[in-house]
């Protein structure tokens, strides 16, 4: 029987198991039409037979085929049709999106557990809402920091598998505009983001509008801590390439103070050797300590290649454990410090001087006095008879020191010798202030360069007696740090009531006089005019070496008080000082640098190669190419490093990194290949999260705000499913009809249903004889 309905109805296009079949209209008409096409055509079928001669009876029934007859035509004009209910569901999607930068390896949560480790329970205990969720919605699994990418499933539905996170900065900003991008022209339920909140790029207005437009909430999951944290960082180490050994090697460190917390534990810096664990020297900052900056001192024992790292360690929460310590190289040379002291007569200053110089065992001393006869021996540990005549005869000393020394002592040339011996080799000058002839016999010299004042050298006395005092430079650069065993000897030396720690002759330096590169290191304890003190020790950097001035030449006097201690170390720490920049150019055909060797993105380098070799120089070549490798991928930059001067032994060229990472600079000519001059470069990101290591839970809240959503606490409560609200997720799937039409007007059915009733109105026509 199904059968003969599905041919008389002409269903054989319609699936068997089709359920819920209706009758439906291709061209429905409404009600009111169909009553009043009833109610015309049942009128004029009785009109039509109203008019014949004929049984009445006979002629009603007549008319009632006609009417119906006239009813399926209209009906058939309608279009009939079997309809099969069918709707097409196109699932919405919730959208997952996990922070994978870095600082989610920060460990600010109680217990010292991490962003990531917080992420990774959330979704571990909340396994079966995700399941949930997977069940009612289509999920998309993304992760994000410079950009949104697929993270690799775990199975078939709930968290993916999660690598450690690795990216160096979110930029949330990108992310949510390529989520939303590869789900345009769909449905979006909503869009759930785990993260700290860190970055530099949070959501513009345009990514807003569009979430906006597409009504799309952002869910935020924050993790981390809501409080502001402190975390103490390893930052710029400073410190020279090469180092005498057995000297004091100072290593100037930079603490970087990440992020809006206050310190609330005190923290050890240590210099320590890599290879041996020696712990060098360690300074402690306490609690509330501000200082951004320590110098730490080693007295390293063996000669050669090393590597020290400098290590912070807090008693308090450390957030972040990579950045608590950072490794550098260091040469160590085993030979004296030589220094060449020259002076005009036998001064008290001058006998102490020299007898430390002798004494010193790290230090090979010439002592050359002008005013002795020609039978006087001189003194030094290697004697000299005469001042150098040439620059090779100058090459060996590493500092020179002039005493009350006329210049006219020395002829034009060897003044042009020693102020080329400290620009252009390094070395060190020390200029040690008198009554006769320094620094009033150096006007119109060519060593006035390596003064630090300008203008009229015949200086002034200070007229009474001062006490000297150290500077945050001298600090700083490790120098005049004068001890008293475990105590600062300064606060003996500043003391008024020790009358021979007074300081009876020194020349005044105007600070209005001093140079622009001219830093003090020591000035009076005591305040003169304006109320500032006066400078007594300056330091100044001249072309790849320093001089330093010293105003008075009455420390010996201290020896009344406290013997040679005081007065041994303020002198050799000076002349020590000195020497150091001389060492990394000695002996070397050539010196390269960069200034500074650790940078930003964005930030110029300055390369400069300074060619110390007579043969190399003589070459006369502009330029000189260099190669910035990259050791991680391979990739090189080239470089030319153009001449700056006629003399063509100074080159220089600057470099904008456009990226973080580790650079090698390397000397491509072949000339100079051949030697160790490489430079490393080690290029951070200025933006670099990890500077910043506070949740920004805030801006979490605002985008949920701002965009509908809401804010899930992952740790209220410590409830077991911490996603649970995800389980009202509202169904925005949109659902569009699909049904089955199946035309009834060309059917089997319809047909018979036509003849049937015109054949029924021909006969009876005919049986009733009407015409």
């Amino acid at each position: 029987m199904n059968d003969l309905w599905r041919w008389l109805l002409n269903l054989d296009r319609l699936p068997p198991d089709a359920q819920n079949m209706a009758l439906g209209w291709e061209r429905p008409l409404p009600g009111w039409l169909w009553v009043l096409a009833i109610v015309l055509l049942g009128l004029y079928a009785v009109w039509s037979y109203s008019g014949l001669i004929g049984n009445r009876r006979g002629r009603g029934a007549m008319a009632l085929a006609r009417a119906a007859l006239l009813l399926l035509l209209v009906a058939l004009l309608a279009g009939p049709a079997i309809v099969v209910p069918r709707e097409l569901i196109e699932r919405d999607w919730v959208v997952y999106l996990l922070d994978r930068s870095r600082s989610m390896s920060i460990g600010d949560l109680p217990g010292r557990i991490s962003r990531e480790e917080q992420l990774r329970r959330v979704l571990s205990a909340s396994s079966g809402v995700l399941d949930a969720v997977a069940a009612d919605h289509e999920t998309l699994w993304l992760g994000f920091d410079e950009g949104a990418y697929d993270l690799e499933p775990s199975g078939p539905a709930g968290p993916p598998r999660l690598d450690e996170p690795q990216g160096r900065r979110t930029l949330l900003a990108a992310s949510l505009d390529q989520a939303l991008r590869r789900l345009s022209a769909r449905p979006v339920n909503s869009i759930v983001l785990f993260s700290d909140g860190q970055t530099p790029q949070p959501a513009t207005r345009a990514v807003l509008r569009q979430l906006e437009a597409n009504a799309v909430p952002i869910i935020v999951v924050p993790l981390g801590s809501g409080e502001a944290v402190r975390d103490l960082a390893v930052g710029r180490v400073e410190s020279p390439t090469r180092a005498f050994a057995h000297d004091i090697v100072p290593v100037d460190v930079t603490i970087d103070r990440l992020g809006d917390g206050r310190d609330g534990a005190a923290a050890e810096v240590r210099l320590v050797d890599a290879l041996t664990g020696e712990v060098y020297d360690s300074e402690t900052l306490g609690p509330g300590d501000e200082r951004d900056r320590v110098t730490l001192l080693a007295r390293p024992r063996l000669a050669g290649p090393a590597t020290w790292r400098v290590v912070i360690e807090s008693a308090g929460l450390d957030l972040i454990e990579g950045n608590n310590e950072r490794e550098f190289d260091i040469d160590l040379v085993d030979r004296p410090l030589k220094v060449l002291y020259v002076e005009a007569r036998p001064r008290w200053e001058y006998r102490w001087i020299k007898d430390m110089t002798i004494r010193e065992r790290t230090i090979d001393s010439s002592v050359m006095l002008l005013s002795a006869d020609r039978d006087f021996a001189q003194e030094g540990n290697t004697p000299i008879t005469r001042l150098p005549n040439s620059p090779e005869e100058w090459e060996p000393y590493d500092v020179i020191v002039l005493g009350d020394v006329h210049a006219d002592f020395f002829s034009a040339a060897q003044q042009d010798m020693i102020r080329a011996h400290v620009s252009e080799r390094g070395a060190g000058l020390l200029f040690i202030a008198g009554a006769r002839a320094n620094p009033s016999a150096f006007a119109d010299s060519p060593l006035s360069a390596l003064l630090p004042m300008r203008g009229n050298l015949n200086l002034p006395l200070v007229g009474e007696p001062v006490r000297m005092q150290p500077t945050d430079t001298a600090h700083r650069l490790s120098v005049l740090q004068l001890m008293l065993g475990d105590r600062d000897a300064w606060e003996v030396l500043t003391d008024p009531s020790q009358p021979w720690a007074d300081l009876q002759w020194a020349l005044r330096l105007d600070r209005r006089a001093l140079k622009p590169a001219v830093e003090v290191l020591a000035t009076t304890a005591q305040p003169f005019d304006g109320g500032e003190p006066l400078p007594l020790v300056t330091f100044m950097r001249f072309g790849a070496g320093q001089s330093v001035f010293v105003a008075t030449d009455e420390t010996w006097r201290w020896r009344f008080g406290l013997g040679d201690l005081l007065q041994e170390q303020f002198w050799n720490q000076l002349i020590r000082m000195l020497g150091r920049d001389r060492l990394t150019l000695s002996g070397r055909p050539a010196a390269l640098t960069v200034n500074p060797r650790r940078a930003e993105v964005g930030q110029p380098i300055v390369i400069e190669l300074r060619l110390l070799d007579a043969e190399l120089a003589q070459r006369a070549v502009s330029e000189i190419p260099v190669e910035l490798v990259d050791p991680a991928d391979g990739s090189v930059v080239a470089l030319s490093l153009s001449a700056v001067d006629d003399t063509l032994t100074r080159y220089e060229a600057a470099y904008v990194p456009d990226r973080a990472g580790i650079l090698e600079v390397r000397i491509v000519d072949p000339a100079l290949a051949r030697f160790d001059l490489g430079q490393r470069i080690e290029v951070a990101r200025p933006e670099d999260e990890m500077r910043r290591p506070d949740a920004d839970h805030e801006l979490l809240r605002t985008l949920a705000e701002e965009t509908g959503g809401q804010v899930i606490d992952p740790s209220a409560g410590g409830q077991a499913a911490p996603l649970e609200a995800l389980r009202d997720l509202p169904n925005r799937s949109i659902r569009t009809p699909m049904d089955l039409v199946e035309p009834l007007w060309d059917t089997p059915l319809c047909l018979i249903l036509v003849v049937l009733l015109l054949t029924t109105e021909w006969i009876g026509r005919k049986m009733l004889r009407l015409n």
